[in-house]
């Protein structure tokens, strides 16, 4: 029963308004009001404008230049058009407080606009109030209260006058409130458009009523005649004009300022019954004939549905813009702010703490292992924890805080008290993590300058939490001298990639491979090296995990690749010696790129035999998006590519690479090799790999050969082709050629 009157109830709850509007709410619909009131406004500036000079056109000109009058030109400016300057001044005082409000709303001219700009409907809110005080020269304009319209009409001039006094009374509260405080509080906007409504329909209901009367009545209360007119409904059409003046003003009110439903639904039914109830009282019946009555119902009914529906509107905007302004400052997933807004605010605050950004840090802290948290526990108890989290972090660090991304998280905070609130953190971790090794890893790196770039602090925050991933017994690791000139070179190499590509700073160093039978030269492994203007001699470890963490490798790799076909086509062209090239493909090659096609356009382009180029992939890049490196290889081994498993070994090994990939030669990873003399596993295990090779039809390699004696144990275990220092170390190309020119090395006739 109780789910049933839900059902029926909350439609007629939301329909009529009965909810409670959240604050943003509340601020959407006034400031949907303020700017229909600076519309309207100007609309009512314009009409009375032309009022007064129409008024002083009919009655002071004339006055002015009849010989006798006596009348002081203020009587003569004033005559007949005083409640239009009446109306005049308050539209001004309504339309410059709405246009200061609406400009300080507008975050392009906030910083700009100062309170003192609100002078001017200061200003005119005062004159208002001293003008006000003219109903008592009103007075004396009054007509005999005998008549029902001569009533009616005074009763209007009185309301307006209050009103009008009210509202300049209003604006000057909510003008001082605003400049005592230095902000706005709704309330006040509020009254301030209540009085504007009623002000506006006591002069429509005043004006409308009054004109039908004054046409049909005469000082001496007889009916006037009339005669030839056309009539519409038993109404002459001149008076059913009339009524224009009160359906403006509620249509103003009802239907363009809005605040809930059923102050719409009451607002417009007290009027329009007040309004309907002097009409249908007219001692001579003239005035509210069936019809009309109908007429009049009928507009009722459809400005109360259209001040509804555009409620609904208005709070249905409200609610997407309330979601939209929510997601602009709040992390999606935790109750901490996203990294925008944390960016945004950090630097206003750093504006204000110029001389006391020593205090400060910018704090970076990364759950290590949330991983395998995830994994174990499922995403929504991860997504439990991060949330959990997130609510100490913002206990701790306050507003300054946010989520950037995954399980890593930011902050700006004082450096007094830094660690033990850090602790307090990694303690919470620690409980929550049902038995999982969670640990933290934070950086912190002081501010520099006001105006510094925020995201490139933070950045060094993580490099510097980068630095202790592997240390578990620290937590916290500051930002120094050491990490700075290790982040400037690792940004100067994401930064200069394209340039050195482009410049030719990426040079191609040719490892020689030989057999292990008569250590002929049977071909080479590429390698990229960077020789910088700037840095000099640039080695691999310098920037290739750099370039694989941001996603650039595969630009590097496309460069090494073409290079390598330019030094093979050189050398075929100059009928040079020539030895097969491996090349090796990274995973992300894969994914980044194309590969396949970009690496075979350039086989093309450059018209290579295919035995001169091997490709080789690591064992680590079999672990993910298999489907895709599966398609690669079919596609490269179908179109007559050897395919070689590069460092096979290297990790944590899995047997089933072997099963669910074929491999032209298997590159045995030099890790073997370490320490070979005191280890005999190592020979077991080498010799246990090469024969498992050659019964599922793979060739053998192996890398990081130092010694004679280990060339020799691979000799005799049946090793195919050896690689390593003893052979020779990576050489520049002209280095290479030289080399076999003057017999260092012996180019083998055999290639495969």
């Amino acid at each position: 029963m109780n789910s049933f009157f839900k059902r029926i109830w909350n439609p007629i709850r939301n329909f009529l308004g009965l909810r409670r509007h959240t604050s943003y709410e509340r601020s959407y619909l006034n400031t949907a009001n303020i700017r229909m009131s600076l519309y309207m406004s100007f609309i009512i500036i314009t009409v009375e404008i032309w009022m007064i000079i129409r008024g002083m056109v009919e009655n002071v000109i004339p006055t002015m230049n009849n010989a006798g009058n006596t009348t002081s030109f203020m009587e003569l400016f004033f005559m007949n058009t005083s409640q239009y300057w009446l109306f005049l001044f308050a539209a001004a005082s309504m339309l410059t407080l709405a246009i200061n409000f609406l400009v300080e709303k507008s975050a392009k001219f906030k910083e700009k606009w100062h309170t003192k700009k609100m002078i001017v409907p200061l200003v005119f809110s005062i004159i208002l109030i001293i003008f006000s005080f003219s109903f008592f020269n009103e007075l004396k304009y009054f007509k005999a209260w005998d008549l029902r319209y001569n009533r009616v009409s005074n009763l209007g001039v009185i309301f307006l006058y209050l009103f009008a006094f009210l509202l300049g009374l209003s604006i000057v509260i909510h003008i001082w409130y605003n400049n005592k405080y230095g902000k706005k509080h709704i309330a006040f906007s509020i009254l301030t458009l209540i009085l504007f409504s009623a002000m506006c329909l006591a002069f429509g209901v005043k004006v409308g009523y009054t004109d039908f009367f004054s046409r049909f009545y005469s000082g001496t209360g007889l009916p006037k005649e009339v005669k030839g007119e056309v009539s519409v409904g038993g109404l002459p059409l001149y008076e059913i004009k009339s009524i224009i003046c009160f359906l403006t003003m509620v249509t103003y009110v009802g239907a363009l300022l809005i605040w809930k439903p059923y102050i719409s639904i009451l607002m417009l039914t007290f009027v329009f019954g007040i309004f309907g109830a002097l009409l249908n009282g007219d001692p001579a019946n003239r005035v509210f004939a069936d019809g009309d009555k109908i007429n009049y119902i009928t507009f009722y009914i459809s400005l109360t549905i259209i001040a509804v529906s555009i409620y609904q509107q208005r709070i249905s905007e409200a609610k997407k813009s309330e979601n939209l302004e929510y997601r602009a400052k709040y992390d999606t997933l935790t109750p901490l702010h996203n990294y925008g807004y944390y960016v945004g605010k950090v630097g206003d605050l750093l504006k204000t703490i110029p001389d006391k950004m020593d205090d400060y840090c910018y704090i970076f802290i990364n759950i290590q292992n949330f991983k395998t948290y995830n994994d174990q526990m499922g995403f929504e108890e991860g997504t439990k924890f991060l949330i959990n989290f997130a609510k100490k972090i913002k206990e701790l660090f306050g507003k300054l805080s946010a989520r950037e991304a995954d399980d890593h998280f930011v902050a700006f905070d004082k450096r007094e008290g830094l660690e033990e609130k850090i602790n307090e953190l990694n303690q919470l971790i620690i409980s929550d993590a049902h038995g999982l090794y969670l640990n933290l890893k934070v950086g912190i790196v002081k501010p520099i300058s006001v105006d510094e770039d925020i995201n490139t602090s933070v950045d060094r925050a993580r490099y510097a939490a980068l630095t202790i991933k592997n240390i578990y017994s620290s937590i916290i690791a500051e930002y120094d001298d050491r990490m700075h000139d290790i982040y400037k070179k690792k940004q100067y190499v994401v930064n200069h990639l394209d340039e050195a590509i482009e410049k030719n700073y990426i040079k191609v160093y040719y490892q020689p491979v030989v057999w292990s039978s008569d250590r002929k030269l049977c071909g080479c492994e590429a390698l990229a090296r960077w020789i910088d203007p700037k840095y000099g001699f640039l080695s691999p470890g310098d920037f290739i995990p750099v370039l694989e963490e941001v996603k650039l490798i595969h630009k590097l790799d496309a460069a090494i690749f073409e290079l390598v076909c330019k030094d093979l086509r050189n050398s075929l062209d100059a009928g040079k010696p020539v030895v097969p090239v491996s090349l090796n493909f990274s995973r992300l090659d894969f994914e980044l790129m194309d590969a396949v096609k970009v690496f075979e356009d350039l086989i093309e382009k450059y018209q290579i035999p295919k035995d001169y180029v091997h490709v080789e992939i690591t064992e680590s890049a079999l672990n993910s998006n298999l489907e895709l490196l599966q398609s690669c290889m079919d596609k490269l081994s179908k179109d007559g590519f050897s395919i070689w498993l590069d460092d096979f070994g290297s990790g944590y090994s899995s047997l089933n690479v072997l099963k669910d990939f074929h491999f032209d030669v298997l590159k045995i990873d030099m890790k073997f090799l370490t320490n070979f003399e005191k280890k005999p596993v190592s020979k077991v295990i080498l010799d246990a790999i090469i024969k498992l090779s050659e019964k599922i039809g793979m060739l053998t390699l192996t890398e990081g050969v130092e010694t004679q004696a280990q060339a020799d144990f691979l000799s005799e275990i049946g090793c195919g082709r050896l690689q390593g220092y003893l052979f020779g170390k990576p050489l520049p190309i002209e280095t290479l050629e030289e080399d076999i020119k003057n017999g260092k090395y012996i180019v083998s006739d055999e290639i495969i």
